[in-house]
């Protein structure tokens, strides 16, 4: 009896090891699409003008209960309140800017793992997405160059990458992918 037991044990062992594996890689997948660095240099006569942004961002984990509260982007055209239980189940709703027009959303069947959120985002038209975001720590520096930077700064909040379809009616198909990052209020 105590070897089945013990084998029951490592099989279950095994089955979430493999499960949190596989959530830690998609976690680490989104975090890395997150991230750019930008860098344009631009140079008439004796006049040169260097930009540079690098934004990099961390996985946050955190207990799911620390978790809720109200996200938005700095340009408000993105915003997710969320209520989160102790066990990572969670609720929420909010709005996206989708090019011309903004649309209310609430998430079903939401949870949080680690620092990824998993949910379907369900529109006010009945359009269902799923919609996979991860809490970070988002750092951006900026200046001259890597080597001279001006400003750098740390926030937490919610990162995800957005892809979008639209159509011109006459058969054209426009794609369009948008990171966006909701910073805790």
């Amino acid at each position: 009896m105590l070897r089945f037991t013990l084998l029951i044990a490592v099989i279950l062992f095994i089955g979430l090891s493999s499960e949190i594996y596989a959530q830690d890689a998609r976690t680490q997948q989104l975090v890395s699409a997150l991230d750019k660095t930008k860098y344009k240099k631009k140079e008439k006569r004796n006049i040169s003008i260097e930009f540079y942004i690098d934004i990099k961002n961390e996985a946050a984990v955190r207990t799911p209960s620390d978790l809720a509260g109200s996200y938005e982007s700095e340009d408000r055209s993105n915003s997710l309140s969320l209520q989160v239980d102790g066990n990572g189940a969670a609720r929420g709703s909010g709005y996206d800017n989708l090019r011309d027009h903004r649309a209310n959303f609430t998430l079903k069947d939401a949870s949080i793992t680690g620092a990824l959120l998993t949910a379907t985002k369900v529109y006010e038209n009945g359009e269902q997405r799923p919609f996979e975001a991860v809490f970070v720590n988002r750092t951006v520096r900026t200046g001259k160059n890597s080597e001279s930077i001006a400003s750098e700064d740390t926030k937490f909040g919610l990162g995800f990458v957005e892809t979008h379809s639209s159509s011109d009616g006459a058969g054209n198909t426009e794609n369009w992918t948008n990171r966006v990052f909701l910073m805790r209020r």
